[in-house]
């Protein structure tokens, strides 16, 4: 929440990644390409877009940014992947191999070669295959390392921006109705303003660390770099939730909230084990219910209550018995 100044060691990371990626030439020979060289080239790719976010966020293109920073993710993941599967750069090339038909159909459609011929000249290059989706990807890179900073970029930020900005989804869509339930030909912010920025740089750090790894080189400096950043990226969903409700809560009706908040979990940790459970269920209840008058929802299901409910009390009980056995 708090800015984080960080332009000298900015500087000195982007310098070391650069350094990194570019220090041996591309082989002249296809053949002798190897995952590591694919990372290098998803380095210098992040590099670039890691000053293409920050220059989107200092301009305040709301749209922009966070394709930018979803863009990074990808290619830190992908960069991630192609050092830790020993086959990524024969994926890599036929996956090329298998997108080469869609990517040259405008000349069937202009009537310069038939759809077969195509077909017959790409199916000659060799055999293709579609590369792992990004969510596959993520789960073997931390499977192989042990780690879970990739993981955690994607599932809080790299899924929720491609539901709000990549894909034309309900979500999306809905970003046009306002509060007063009125059409808004500019979308509200669903996310905090320099969350893509903090996004991209955890990229760099994450991958630039990972190649200073992979060829023995000293990786400190880019693993605190990413960790820094990556612990100040906000999940879009808390945003958007979090302006729902600083829109239609006013400060006398969030006092309220956690006065009734506290007596609940104060009236839950006195019961006893022997107490009728419907008890708690129907004060934890009453709470949840008063918050949605305050917030004017009026279509919540009760089957979409019953989980929550369920497990606060039982986590209230249990942190209760935790505090009593010694």
């Amino acid at each position: 929440m708090l800015p984080y100044p960080d332009l000298p060691r900015r500087v000195q990371v982007r310098h070391r990644a650069r350094s990194l990626a570019t220090r041996r030439p591309w082989p002249r020979n296809e053949t002798e390409v190897t995952g590591e060289g694919y990372a290098r080239l998803a380095m210098l790719r992040l590099l670039a877009l890691q000053r293409a976010t920050r220059r989107a966020v200092q301009t305040h293109q709301r749209e922009s940014a966070p394709l930018l920073a979803r863009t990074a993710m990808e290619t830190c993941i992908v960069g991630l992947w192609c050092l830790h599967d020993p086959d990524a750069a024969r994926k890599i090339r036929e996956s090329e191999i298998k997108v080469a038909p869609s990517l040259l159909t405008f000349m069937s459609s202009a009537g310069i070669l038939p759809d077969s011929v195509i077909r017959e000249a790409v199916c000659a290059l060799g055999e293709s295959r579609k590369l792992p989706d990004v969510r596959s990807m993520t789960e073997q890179i931390d499977s192989r390392t042990g780690a879970t900073l990739a993981i955690h970029l994607y599932d809080a930020a790299y899924r929720p921006a491609s539901q709000y900005f990549t894909h034309a989804s309900g979500s999306a869509l809905l970003r046009h109705i306002t509060a007063k339930y009125r059409y808004s030909t500019k979308p509200t912010k669903s996310w905090a303003r320099r969350a893509p920025v903090r996004l991209t740089d955890a990229c760099v750090g994450l991958l630039a660390g990972a190649l200073a790894s992979h060829t023995a080189e000293p990786a400190d400096l880019f693993v605190r770099y990413s960790e820094g950043h990556a612990k100040r990226v906000l999940p879009p969903l808390l945003v958007t939730v979090s302006k729902g409700m600083a829109r239609k809560l006013r400060l006398a009706d969030l006092i309220t909230t956690l006065k009734e908040a506290e007596e609940t979990r104060a009236h839950l940790s006195r019961c006893g084990p022997d107490d009728e459970p419907d008890d708690r269920e129907r004060h934890l209840r009453a709470m949840y219910n008063a918050l949605i008058a305050r917030l004017g929802i009026d279509d919540v299901p009760e089957e979409a209550i019953r989980p929550v409910v369920d497990y606060f009390v039982t986590k209230v009980l249990a942190d209760r018995d935790a505090e009593v056995t010694p």
